[in-house]
Protein backbone atom coordinates (compact mmCIF):
# COMPACT_ATOMS: atom_id res chain seq x y z
CA UNK A 1 0.00 0.00 0.00
CA UNK A 2 1.57 3.69 -0.58
CA UNK A 3 0.22 6.79 0.46
CA UNK A 4 -0.14 9.44 -2.52
CA UNK A 5 -0.77 13.04 -1.66
CA UNK A 6 -1.81 15.21 -4.89
CA UNK A 7 -0.21 18.32 -4.54
CA UNK A 8 -2.55 21.28 -5.50
CA UNK A 9 -2.04 25.21 -4.32
CA UNK A 10 -5.01 25.02 -2.05
CA UNK A 11 -5.88 21.52 -0.83
CA UNK A 12 -4.04 18.00 -0.29
CA UNK A 13 -6.07 15.44 -0.91
CA UNK A 14 -5.13 11.74 0.24
CA UNK A 15 -5.71 8.05 -0.95
CA UNK A 16 -5.04 4.94 -0.13
CA UNK A 17 -4.32 3.03 -3.19
CA UNK A 18 -3.44 -1.04 -3.82
CA UNK A 19 -2.94 -3.18 -6.60
CA UNK A 20 -5.36 -5.61 -7.88
CA UNK A 21 -4.69 -8.92 -6.29
CA UNK A 22 -6.90 -10.57 -8.66
CA UNK A 23 -3.95 -11.13 -11.48
CA UNK A 24 -2.10 -15.05 -11.69
CA UNK A 25 0.40 -16.41 -13.64
CA UNK A 26 1.49 -14.33 -16.62
CA UNK A 27 -0.95 -14.34 -19.55
CA UNK A 28 1.13 -14.02 -22.89
CA UNK A 29 -2.18 -12.02 -24.32
CA UNK A 30 -2.92 -9.81 -21.99
CA UNK A 31 0.74 -7.88 -21.33
CA UNK A 32 0.34 -3.95 -20.73
CA UNK A 33 3.65 -2.85 -20.54
CA UNK A 34 7.32 -3.85 -22.72
CA UNK A 35 9.85 -2.87 -20.21
CA UNK A 36 13.28 -2.37 -21.80
CA UNK A 37 16.96 -2.06 -20.00
CA UNK A 38 17.90 0.94 -22.22
CA UNK A 39 21.43 1.11 -19.89
CA UNK A 40 23.03 -0.95 -17.08
CA UNK A 41 24.55 2.15 -14.83
CA UNK A 42 22.84 3.86 -11.91
CA UNK A 43 24.87 6.80 -10.00
CA UNK A 44 23.19 6.35 -7.13
CA UNK A 45 23.73 3.49 -4.33
CA UNK A 46 20.53 3.75 -2.57
CA UNK A 47 20.79 1.75 0.92
CA UNK A 48 17.26 -0.02 -0.25
CA UNK A 49 18.97 -0.87 -3.78
CA UNK A 50 20.86 -4.24 -5.10
CA UNK A 51 22.89 -1.93 -6.45
CA UNK A 52 24.33 -0.83 -3.55
CA UNK A 53 24.73 -4.88 -2.09
CA UNK A 54 25.89 -6.48 -5.18
CA UNK A 55 28.41 -5.95 -7.76
CA UNK A 56 26.62 -3.89 -10.34
CA UNK A 57 26.61 -4.57 -13.89
CA UNK A 58 29.34 -2.83 -16.62
CA UNK A 59 28.32 0.24 -18.08
CA UNK A 60 26.20 -0.91 -21.45
CA UNK A 61 23.66 1.45 -23.89
CA UNK A 62 21.72 -0.23 -25.81
CA UNK A 63 22.32 0.36 -29.43
CA UNK A 64 19.36 2.39 -31.15
CA UNK A 65 19.19 -0.16 -33.97
CA UNK A 66 18.53 -3.37 -31.87
CA UNK A 67 16.29 -0.83 -29.99
CA UNK A 68 14.04 -0.80 -32.68
CA UNK A 69 14.35 -4.73 -33.06
CA UNK A 70 13.10 -4.71 -30.31
CA UNK A 71 9.84 -1.92 -30.63
CA UNK A 72 9.24 -3.90 -33.99
CA UNK A 73 9.18 -7.22 -31.80
CA UNK A 74 6.97 -6.00 -29.41
CA UNK A 75 4.62 -4.61 -32.34
CA UNK A 76 4.56 -7.62 -34.50
CA UNK A 77 2.85 -9.98 -32.02
CA UNK A 78 0.21 -6.84 -30.15
CA UNK A 79 -1.56 -4.39 -31.35
CA UNK A 80 -1.36 -0.78 -30.30
CA UNK A 81 -4.47 -1.72 -28.40
CA UNK A 82 -2.77 -5.00 -26.95
CA UNK A 83 0.42 -3.24 -25.59
CA UNK A 84 1.62 0.48 -26.10
CA UNK A 85 3.29 1.14 -23.16
CA UNK A 86 6.97 1.30 -23.05
CA UNK A 87 9.10 1.66 -19.61
CA UNK A 88 12.82 2.20 -18.57
CA UNK A 89 13.16 1.39 -14.73
CA UNK A 90 15.77 -1.87 -15.04
CA UNK A 91 18.06 -1.11 -11.72
CA UNK A 92 19.39 2.00 -13.78
CA UNK A 93 19.57 5.47 -14.24
CA UNK A 94 17.22 5.28 -17.68
CA UNK A 95 18.75 9.30 -18.14
CA UNK A 96 22.16 8.38 -17.96
CA UNK A 97 21.93 6.81 -21.58
CA UNK A 98 23.71 8.47 -23.94
CA UNK A 99 20.63 8.17 -26.42
CA UNK A 100 17.69 8.50 -24.27
CA UNK A 101 16.49 10.94 -26.52
CA UNK A 102 16.74 9.31 -29.63
CA UNK A 103 15.25 6.50 -27.60
CA UNK A 104 12.46 8.26 -27.12
CA UNK A 105 12.27 9.93 -30.42
CA UNK A 106 12.23 6.36 -31.89
CA UNK A 107 9.25 5.60 -30.05
CA UNK A 108 7.26 8.44 -30.43
CA UNK A 109 8.02 7.80 -34.08
CA UNK A 110 6.34 4.14 -33.82
CA UNK A 111 3.53 5.19 -32.35
CA UNK A 112 4.06 4.22 -27.97
CA UNK A 113 3.58 6.01 -24.97
CA UNK A 114 6.27 5.93 -22.55
CA UNK A 115 6.88 6.07 -18.83
CA UNK A 116 10.56 5.98 -16.88
CA UNK A 117 11.49 5.95 -13.36
CA UNK A 118 14.66 8.37 -12.83
CA UNK A 119 16.41 9.54 -9.62
CA UNK A 120 15.87 12.68 -10.92
CA UNK A 121 19.85 13.43 -12.00
CA UNK A 122 19.62 13.31 -15.56
CA UNK A 123 16.61 15.32 -15.87
CA UNK A 124 18.34 18.69 -17.39
CA UNK A 125 17.37 21.27 -19.02
CA UNK A 126 17.60 19.99 -22.56
CA UNK A 127 15.96 16.94 -21.30
CA UNK A 128 13.16 18.67 -19.98
CA UNK A 129 12.34 20.41 -23.03
CA UNK A 130 12.84 17.86 -25.65
CA UNK A 131 9.83 15.61 -23.51
CA UNK A 132 7.25 18.71 -23.18
CA UNK A 133 7.62 18.61 -26.98
CA UNK A 134 6.06 15.36 -26.74
CA UNK A 135 3.64 15.29 -23.96
CA UNK A 136 1.24 13.03 -25.45
CA UNK A 137 3.45 10.22 -25.72
CA UNK A 138 4.55 10.26 -21.61
CA UNK A 139 2.23 7.74 -20.34
CA UNK A 140 3.92 8.70 -16.75
CA UNK A 141 7.32 9.84 -15.02
CA UNK A 142 7.85 8.81 -11.59
CA UNK A 143 10.74 10.28 -9.72
CA UNK A 144 12.87 8.96 -6.49
CA UNK A 145 13.69 11.83 -3.92
CA UNK A 146 14.11 10.06 -0.35
CA UNK A 147 15.21 12.92 1.17
CA UNK A 148 16.46 16.63 1.34
CA UNK A 149 18.39 16.41 4.48
CA UNK A 150 21.68 17.03 3.44
CA UNK A 151 23.14 14.49 5.64
CA UNK A 152 20.08 11.82 5.02
CA UNK A 153 20.78 12.42 1.65
CA UNK A 154 24.68 11.22 1.27
CA UNK A 155 23.73 8.03 3.78
CA UNK A 156 20.56 7.14 1.69
CA UNK A 157 21.85 7.72 -1.78
CA UNK A 158 25.85 7.41 -1.93
CA UNK A 159 26.51 10.99 -3.27
CA UNK A 160 26.85 14.34 -2.86
CA UNK A 161 25.12 17.05 -1.10
CA UNK A 162 26.00 19.33 -4.57
CA UNK A 163 24.16 16.51 -6.44
CA UNK A 164 20.89 17.08 -4.14
CA UNK A 165 20.41 20.60 -4.41
CA UNK A 166 21.26 19.64 -8.64
CA UNK A 167 18.36 17.64 -8.50
CA UNK A 168 16.16 19.79 -6.63
CA UNK A 169 17.14 23.43 -9.06
CA UNK A 170 16.38 20.71 -12.59
CA UNK A 171 13.39 18.77 -10.97
CA UNK A 172 12.01 22.12 -10.08
CA UNK A 173 12.35 22.72 -13.56
CA UNK A 174 10.80 20.65 -15.17
CA UNK A 175 7.80 20.94 -12.83
CA UNK A 176 7.40 24.44 -14.03
CA UNK A 177 7.36 23.59 -17.42
CA UNK A 178 4.98 20.90 -17.38
CA UNK A 179 2.66 22.77 -15.26
CA UNK A 180 0.07 22.55 -17.97
CA UNK A 181 0.57 19.38 -19.58
CA UNK A 182 -1.65 16.46 -19.09
CA UNK A 183 0.54 13.36 -17.72
CA UNK A 184 1.11 12.39 -14.27
CA UNK A 185 4.43 12.90 -12.61
CA UNK A 186 4.85 11.10 -9.03
CA UNK A 187 7.54 11.90 -6.61
CA UNK A 188 8.11 9.25 -4.71
CA UNK A 189 9.54 9.17 -0.70
CA UNK A 190 10.67 5.30 -0.64
CA UNK A 191 11.10 4.05 3.39
CA UNK A 192 9.69 1.64 5.56
CA UNK A 193 6.43 3.69 7.04
CA UNK A 194 8.58 4.68 10.36
CA UNK A 195 8.18 7.81 11.89
CA UNK A 196 11.50 8.90 10.30
CA UNK A 197 10.47 8.13 7.12
CA UNK A 198 6.95 9.68 8.16
CA UNK A 199 9.02 13.11 8.80
CA UNK A 200 11.00 12.51 6.00
CA UNK A 201 7.97 12.56 3.33
CA UNK A 202 6.35 15.75 5.39
CA UNK A 203 9.84 17.65 4.52
CA UNK A 204 10.22 16.64 1.13
CA UNK A 205 6.59 17.55 0.87
CA UNK A 206 7.22 21.04 2.15
CA UNK A 207 10.10 21.22 -0.41
CA UNK A 208 7.14 21.22 -3.67
CA UNK A 209 4.05 21.47 -2.05
CA UNK A 210 3.96 24.64 -4.50
CA UNK A 211 3.72 22.84 -7.74
CA UNK A 212 0.05 21.57 -8.04
CA UNK A 213 1.03 18.84 -11.23
CA UNK A 214 2.90 16.74 -9.28
CA UNK A 215 1.53 13.86 -6.78
CA UNK A 216 3.79 12.84 -4.05
CA UNK A 217 3.58 9.20 -2.67
CA UNK A 218 5.10 7.84 0.53
CA UNK A 219 6.18 4.67 -1.13
CA UNK A 220 6.78 1.23 1.21
CA UNK A 221 10.14 -0.75 0.18
CA UNK A 222 10.24 -3.93 -0.78
CA UNK A 223 12.63 -6.55 -0.30
CA UNK A 224 12.91 -8.23 -3.62
CA UNK A 225 12.43 -11.52 -2.72
CA UNK A 226 14.87 -11.81 0.28
CA UNK A 227 17.49 -10.57 -1.74
CA UNK A 228 17.79 -7.53 0.45
CA UNK A 229 16.54 -9.13 3.86
CA UNK A 230 18.19 -7.70 7.10
CA UNK A 231 19.11 -4.66 5.21
CA UNK A 232 18.87 -1.66 7.24
CA UNK A 233 20.00 1.83 8.58
CA UNK A 234 19.94 3.34 11.67
CA UNK A 235 16.67 4.86 10.98
CA UNK A 236 15.24 2.43 8.55
CA UNK A 237 14.74 -1.33 7.88
CA UNK A 238 13.95 -3.17 4.90
CA UNK A 239 10.85 -4.73 5.87
CA UNK A 240 9.45 -8.46 4.34
CA UNK A 241 6.01 -10.30 5.40
CA UNK A 242 6.97 -13.66 5.62
CA UNK A 243 4.10 -15.97 4.15
CA UNK A 244 3.23 -20.03 4.58
CA UNK A 245 2.37 -20.51 0.80
CA UNK A 246 2.24 -24.36 1.65
CA UNK A 247 2.95 -25.23 -1.84
CA UNK A 248 -0.24 -23.20 -3.54
CA UNK A 249 -0.23 -21.58 -6.43
CA UNK A 250 1.41 -18.16 -6.19
CA UNK A 251 0.79 -14.53 -7.96
CA UNK A 252 2.13 -11.45 -7.97
CA UNK A 253 0.65 -8.79 -5.69
CA UNK A 254 1.44 -5.95 -8.18
CA UNK A 255 1.04 -7.31 -11.46
CA UNK A 256 4.71 -7.67 -12.47
CA UNK A 257 4.03 -10.60 -14.54
CA UNK A 258 1.70 -8.52 -16.77
CA UNK A 259 4.29 -7.10 -17.82
CA UNK A 260 7.66 -8.13 -20.45
CA UNK A 261 10.86 -7.76 -19.29
CA UNK A 262 13.95 -7.49 -22.23
CA UNK A 263 17.82 -7.18 -20.58
CA UNK A 264 20.51 -5.21 -21.96
CA UNK A 265 21.29 -8.24 -24.60
CA UNK A 266 17.62 -8.99 -25.46
CA UNK A 267 16.97 -11.48 -23.20
CA UNK A 268 13.01 -11.51 -21.34
CA UNK A 269 12.17 -12.80 -18.32
CA UNK A 270 9.14 -12.08 -16.01
CA UNK A 271 10.10 -9.69 -13.24
CA UNK A 272 11.40 -6.29 -12.67
CA UNK A 273 12.86 -7.69 -9.02
CA UNK A 274 15.26 -10.41 -10.74
CA UNK A 275 17.58 -8.23 -10.31
CA UNK A 276 20.83 -10.87 -12.52
CA UNK A 277 17.82 -11.61 -14.94
CA UNK A 278 18.37 -15.14 -14.21
CA UNK A 279 14.96 -16.74 -15.67
CA UNK A 280 15.10 -15.17 -18.87
CA UNK A 281 13.37 -17.51 -21.09
CA UNK A 282 15.58 -16.88 -24.49
CA UNK A 283 16.58 -13.26 -26.53
CA UNK A 284 14.93 -11.94 -29.03
CA UNK A 285 18.60 -11.32 -30.69
CA UNK A 286 17.81 -15.44 -31.22
CA UNK A 287 14.65 -15.77 -31.86
CA UNK A 288 11.10 -13.79 -32.39
CA UNK A 289 9.52 -12.90 -29.71
CA UNK A 290 6.16 -14.33 -30.73
CA UNK A 291 8.44 -18.19 -30.90
CA UNK A 292 9.42 -16.89 -27.35
CA UNK A 293 6.45 -16.39 -25.48
CA UNK A 294 5.40 -19.76 -26.95
CA UNK A 295 8.02 -21.79 -26.07
CA UNK A 296 8.20 -24.92 -23.84
CA UNK A 297 11.30 -23.14 -22.42
CA UNK A 298 9.11 -19.76 -21.03
CA UNK A 299 7.00 -22.51 -19.18
CA UNK A 300 9.60 -24.60 -17.25
CA UNK A 301 11.27 -21.28 -16.43
CA UNK A 302 7.93 -19.90 -15.06
CA UNK A 303 7.45 -22.91 -12.73
CA UNK A 304 10.91 -22.50 -11.41
CA UNK A 305 10.31 -19.15 -11.12
CA UNK A 306 7.00 -19.46 -8.73
CA UNK A 307 8.77 -21.71 -6.67
CA UNK A 308 12.08 -20.39 -6.23
CA UNK A 309 11.34 -16.64 -6.51
CA UNK A 310 7.50 -15.65 -5.86
CA UNK A 311 7.94 -17.86 -2.66
CA UNK A 312 10.22 -15.87 -0.85
CA UNK A 313 8.64 -12.48 -2.05
CA UNK A 314 6.90 -10.09 0.04
CA UNK A 315 4.41 -9.12 -2.59
CA UNK A 316 3.57 -12.28 -3.65
CA UNK A 317 -0.21 -13.61 -2.94
CA UNK A 318 -2.18 -16.88 -2.89
CA UNK A 319 -3.68 -17.41 -6.23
Amino acid sequence: METTYSLAKQNVQISNTESDSTQGLMNPTSFRIAQIENNTNCNWRCWFCQNAHYDVPKTQHMDLEFFKHILREVRSVYTPRELNVISFSVYNEPTLDPTFKEKLQIMTDMGFSYWFLSNGSGMTKELVDFLIRYPQNIYDVRLNIPTMDEEDWKSTTGTTVKMMYKQYYELCYFFERTDRLNFPITVMVNGDGSDSHKKTFLSVYEKFKRFNNIQLSMTGLVDRAEMLKGVKTDKQSMPHNSVDYKGKKLACGMNYFNNLYFGIEGNVYFCCHDYFQKYSFGSVKDKPLKELIQSDERATQMARFNDDFCSKCSQAIIA
